[in-house]
């Protein structure tokens, strides 16, 4: 489940990604339905269940697929055309959202291990590892840099 996309992005590319992904602005939508009918239907439904339930901690490909009804290896086949497998675009969701909680907390009230979980990660030092591979820094080391400046 490494991230090995996102390592040389910086902040500022962060919305320019989650559009990428299908988070925010509404792109992804509009890349499903280029593809079309059923497919597209389908794309646009699974970055729906992606967008929408990305940090539960139970939420995997697995789920995607009882929810809609459809193999898992349908819903990997599904967007193994735009670049980003369903881990690379969890993963890039959950990252994003824990640094949005860092950066909002300025009375650093939150414990990194609640921002972890509510970002939907099982594992503390999972967590860590991922945040400081996509962001140069750890959890506790980038919500002081963002106090900071």
């Amino acid at each position: 489940m490494e991230n090995t996309h996102f390592e040389s992005q910086n902040h500022s590319d962060i919305s320019c990604e989650r559009a990428e992904l299908g988070g925010g602005s509404g792109l992804g939508a509009a890349n499903a339905s280029e593809a079309g009918g059923l497919r597209g239907a389908r794309i646009a439904s699974v970055l729906a269940q992606i967008n929408q339930s990305f940090a539960d901690q139970q939420f995997s490909t697995r789920v995607v697929a009882e929810n809609l009804g459809l193999s898992v290896r349908y819903v990997q086949d599904l967007l193994q055309g735009s670049g980003f497998s369903i881990t690379d675009r969890i993963m890039a969701l959950r990252l994003e959202k824990a640094r949005g909680l860092l950066t909002s907390d300025r009375q650093c009230r939150l414990k990194i291990s609640d921002v972890a979980a509510s970002c939907g990660f099982n594992e503390l030092s999972y967590f860590h590892r991922s945040f400081r591979r996509r962001f140069g820094a750890s959890p506790a080391k980038f919500r002081i840099q963002s106090m900071n400046g």
